[in-house]
């Protein structure tokens, strides 16, 4: 049996996206990190990536695209009918704007099919170049009259995301109303800000990290004690070691037929987030626009719901589609540190073999598997992909465990690689979603 080479295809994408490439209405856009996240990304349903390369594009502190990479990115995406959006969307001073123009020459060159900027300027610039523009959540766009002004420059903008779904509704049918062509962008799920559409001094006031240049260290994350200092020099402790400060992530999985009739395009956050957040997240607002348009969706909420449990979070929130900026403190974890999913990943082995013609992958397991278990299973060209334990042998027999250290042939539904890391998704027994 062949041994599948790993570069062997990296420019097909997997069997899920081959049964959903009917053309819809509401462009589902997925982050990318890097290539393997295209990958993923498009291989789950994505129609669209955003990316960005090493400098000026708000995730200075993960991986990012090398420019040999973005256009190998979108000669990916070229032949699959999909797109890929290019990050340009800092703040800029005066000693970027050369890095900035640069950049923009490069996107052209390679043929991305926008950038998302937050500088005038550059919006311009890249609008003479010939460039479509997609205005970025930076710029705060809460009401008609500013989404008109960008019109200008813009095809699409990203609304503010303490915008309520009423007030969307609103500048939709203003703008409409106005006849101006713009699409509207909102995101619909993934990490939310304490401060309004990102725009956040406290990483550079304490530690001198610009979260506006993607260089936030999210202090907002941390625990923090609350005081009252009185004028006569007491205080008064009104709460100590809460995370006062850092909201639930959004997740409007119950609500996407509402939102589908405002947004051109829904947006999952998660640049700097793991490829099993990328491969869940869109694979599962990919079924849930399906199923609107099929008319099964009601039914499979409780399906969603368990399926975004297994991935990061830090509790789901509405954010404020559904409420006005001045509700309850309900959308801040407050007592809850980082990842509240009751799931957890465990290296469990490596793929040494994988034979294309059996679709069998050979593992070598540092951990303990038997049928049942879920798996997800990540590389560079494999991008993320997961799998039910359903089908092993070892030696030829058919076995329902296979132990730490052994080798065992595992049944696969999806093309994977050598070298490829393999992950036991574990439930934790005290914990319930």
């Amino acid at each position: 049996m062949d041994n599948i080479d790993n570069m062997d295809n990296i420019n097909s994408i997997n069997n899920f996206s081959s049964t959903n490439t009917k053309k819809k209405n509401v462009e589902l856009l997925s982050p990318a990190r890097d290539l393997s996240g295209l990958i993923t990304a498009y291989n789950n349903g994505a129609d669209a990536v955003y990316c960005g390369l090493k400098e000026l594009s708000m995730r200075a502190t993960t991986k990012n695209f090398e420019r040999d990479e973005l256009v190998q990115g979108v000669k990916i995406a070229r032949e699959n009918d999909k797109k890929v959006y290019l990050c340009t969307n800092t703040v800029l001073y005066e000693n970027d704007l050369q890095k900035a123009l640069e950049i923009l020459d490069f996107a052209k060159s390679a043929e991305v099919d926008a950038v998302i900027v937050s500088d005038l300027g550059l919006m311009q610039e890249a609008k003479e170049m010939g460039l479509e523009v997609h205005v970025s959540v930076q710029n705060n766009i809460t009401n008609s009259l500013s989404a008109k002004f960008f019109s200008k420059f813009a095809d699409r903008v990203v609304l503010s995301r303490e915008l309520s779904l009423n007030q969307i509704k609103e500048i939709k049918n203003n703008l409409n109303s106005q006849k101006v062509n713009l699409e509207l962008e909102g995101f619909v799920h993934g990490a939310l800000c304490v401060a309004m559409s990102g725009r956040c001094f406290l990483s550079s006031y304490l530690f001198n990290r610009h979260a506006n240049c993607g260089d936030c260290l999210q202090p907002c994350r941390r625990s923090w004690k609350l005081v009252n200092e009185h004028s006569d020099g007491t205080h008064e402790l009104i709460c100590e070691g809460k995370y006062l400060l850092s909201p639930k992530d959004l997740c409007t999985i119950e609500h996407v037929p509402e939102l589908m009739d405002v947004f051109d395009c829904f947006k999952i956050e998660g640049r700097a987030k793991n490829l099993d957040y990328v491969m869940k997240t869109t694979k599962i607002y990919r079924e849930a626009i399906d199923s609107t348009y099929n008319g099964n969706y009601l039914e499979k909420i409780p399906y969603f719901l368990k399926e975004l449990q297994k991935i990061y979070n830090r509790e789901y929130d509405t954010g404020f589609y559904f409420r006005n900026t001045c509700n309850s403190v309900h959308d801040l974890q407050y007592e809850i540190e980082g990842n509240a999913s009751p799931y957890r990943k465990i290296e469990a082995g490596k793929v040494v073999n994988y034979y294309k013609k059996v679709g069998v992958a050979e593992i070598n397991l540092t951990n303990d598997i038997e049928n049942g278990d879920e798996l997800i299973i990540t590389g560079e060209t494999t991008g993320c992909v997961e799998q039910v334990v359903n089908s092993m042998q070892i030696d030829g027999k058919i076995v329902e465990k296979a132990l730490k250290g052994q080798n065992v042939g595992l049944k696969i539904d999806n093309l994977v690689r050598e070298n490829d890391r393999v992950f036991l998704l574990k439930k934790e027994h005290n914990k319930e979603i």
